[in-house]
């Protein structure tokens, strides 16, 4: 049996793309054919195997006065080549846009389809960068009606099915998404203090909420905890600039902050994550974030937005804390940061626990019975 699987950028390091990376390699070691079609991959991280083949989107060369009619003709020629040439059984969309799967409707009427949402709507587009989006083969306010043609929804948390039943009136089968295996090779040091800092993780945009977690660490944590520490690591994204370089600008007049602006392997993540105490995530809203996820399954105690996706990774106060405005986030980072040894290193224990289920195994298990999928 084989995928057809669509992403339109894999040169891009985010959750999604490196969500996909689980995802495929964990097919092709099961010994799946998948066909990815893409307008750009990294093959560092995105090499072909012998069941992993990429198809780059095809210039279709019609002189159409529309960019955003330009990128779906690209889309049509490439998956008309596509469905001419190899054999394909069922066409999956890892990104929330299901115009892929229209357009692949009308290519092959026939053909069953599935999509993996993250959110059914962009968040981050704007009158300013729409254009960057349709650039990168991106349709935003173009597809929201399109969900209701696709044969399996699938969404990342309780959150997301929420309001794409609430916004759309459709159900969907709900699939939380994992962390690659590096991080549960080896068991962390279960006993282990690293002290009073601070991590937090993610692509350097405005709904991330880093200048306020800069101001909120200056003015309010090194008062309280004048040795505390706060790391944070990110990739710039092409269509927020101005917000990456206004974040270098705070980080500058602040102490006791380490910037790391570049992409990390697993390892290297492993490692910060083992010496910071508290994981904060500022985002409000977020359907789910890989990140999160990784620092529990370091020891890394979680500090989570209530109203979001995230909630459902914890309980309060068992193993991680739940905030619901940043009074509350600045209130549990000290608790954490101030808590005794022995009541610190409880909380180590249960968030490493809770962090095993989100492992590669069962999310690709988890989509390969909601896909139909068989050898």
């Amino acid at each position: 049996m084989s995928l057809l699987l669509i992403y339109p950028h894999l040169s891009v390091v985010g959750g999604g793309e490196r969500l996909t990376q689980i995802l495929l390699y964990e097919l092709d070691k099961r010994g799946f054919d998948v066909m990815v079609a893409t307008h750009s991959r990294n093959p560092k991280y995105f090499p072909e195997t012998s069941h992993v083949k990429f198809k780059l989107f095809k210039q279709s060369n019609l002189k159409l006065s529309c960019n955003r009619m330009v990128k779906i003709s690209d889309i049509l020629v490439t998956l008309d080549e596509i469905f001419n040439n190899y054999s394909i059984d069922t066409v999956f969309s890892m990104i929330q846009e299901p115009i892929y799967l229209l357009l692949a409707k009308i290519v092959k009427p026939n053909i069953p389809s599935a999509i993996y949402i993250h959110f059914p709507f962009e968040e981050e587009v704007t009158e300013e960068n729409v254009d960057e989006f349709i650039e990168m083969y991106r349709f935003p306010g173009s597809y929201e009606f399109m969900y209701k043609f696709v044969d399996v929804r699938i969404t990342n948390s309780n959150y997301t099915a929420r309001v794409l039943r609430e916004r759309f009136g459709l159900e969907s089968n709900v699939i939380y998404p994992a962390v690659p295996w590096e991080f549960f090779e080896d068991e962390p040091d279960l006993t282990y203090d690293p002290g009073a800092t601070i991590i937090s993780v993610g692509r350097f945009v405005p709904r991330k909420r880093f200048d306020i977690l800069i101001k909120m660490f200056k003015e309010k944590i090194k008062p309280e905890i004048p040795n505390a520490k706060l790391v944070i690591v990110g990739v710039p994204d092409v269509r927020h600039e101005k917000y990456y370089e206004s974040l270098k600008t705070l980080v500058s007049s602040t102490e006791d902050i380490e910037f790391i602006d570049k992409p990390l392997t697993p390892k290297e993540l492993i490692k910060l994550y083992r010496e910071s105490r508290v994981y904060i995530h500022l985002r409000i809203g977020e359907h789910f974030g890989m990140a999160p996820v990784e620092a529990m399954s370091q020891g890394s105690i979680p500090i989570l937005p209530l109203k979001s996706g995230l909630a459902e990774l914890l309980t309060h106060k068992h193993d991680g804390y739940l905030f619901s405005n940043d009074e509350e986030a600045v209130v549990y980072m000290v608790k954490v940061l101030k808590m005794p040894r022995s009541e610190y290193l409880g909380f180590k224990k249960r968030i490493y626990r809770r962090a095993l289920y989100f492992n590669p195994d069962r999310f690709t298990s988890d989509i390969i019975g909601y896909l139909g999928l068989h050898r």
